[in-house]
């Protein structure tokens, strides 16, 4: 039976002409000196670079891991994306690489990684791989992971007005250790402010 099935999943594996096949990755330096910038400023980076890849690209995740600046700017934000048509996840990092040639903060970035799902890797991957498991169950994994964490729309509250409420609220941004990321929440997707003390949830929307 194993033998069979992975026979039928070597010939399923070639007529799935859309699914993303090996893990891919590359690095965009983007003309001229670079600033801090707010959320809304990468993504339009990212978005082109994700959209090359499926052009119905769904952003998924918007984090800045190390914080933000007062006016809402960071050196460095993180975005991830599903790329339904692919069968693949897209990680794509906006950032200043710090270098003298491209002025005070250094060239703007964009790294970005596309990898398969399931991950090569992955327990799932390997038992289509050794036909213990069918071709056709990641396609149905795929679908189910797909729905596990909601879409998120590429015109929302910037970084800039999400730092003046967090203010607000007093929390403490210039402590260090501060990051700032989107999650799901019942109500719908939110920011999410972090120090070592405090974490505070705002609208996205």
């Amino acid at each position: 039976m194993t033998a069979l099935r992975r026979l039928h999943n070597r010939i399923d594996y070639w007529l799935d002409r859309s699914s993303l096949r090996e893990p891919r990755d590359g690095l965009e330096r983007l003309p001229g000196g670079g600033v801090p910038s707010l959320a809304s400023h990468a993504l339009e980076r990212a978005v082109q670079v994700a959209q090359r890849h499926d052009r119905d690209a769904r952003l998924k995740r918007v984090a800045a891991p190390r914080g933000a600046a007062a006016d809402g700017a960071a050196a460095q934000w993180t975005f991830l994306f599903d790329l339904p048509k692919r069968r693949a996840k897209l990680t794509c990092d906006w950032y200043l690489d710090g270098s003298k040639q491209g002025g005070r903060f250094g060239q703007e970035c964009l790294a970005w990684r596309a990898t398969p799902f399931p991950p090569p890797d992955s327990v799932l991957a390997h038992g289509i791989k050794e036909g213990r498991l069918a071709y056709t169950l990641g396609a149905r994994v795929w679908r189910e992971e797909r729905r596990r964490t909601p879409d998120l729309p590429l015109t929302f509250r910037d970084s800039d007005a999400v730092v003046t409420e967090l203010h607000e609220h007093g929390l403490g941004l210039g402590d260090g250790g501060f990051t700032l990321h989107t999650d799901a929440a019942a109500q719908g997707p939110v920011w999410v402010a972090e120090t070592p003390d405090q974490v505070l949830r705002l609208r996205f929307l």
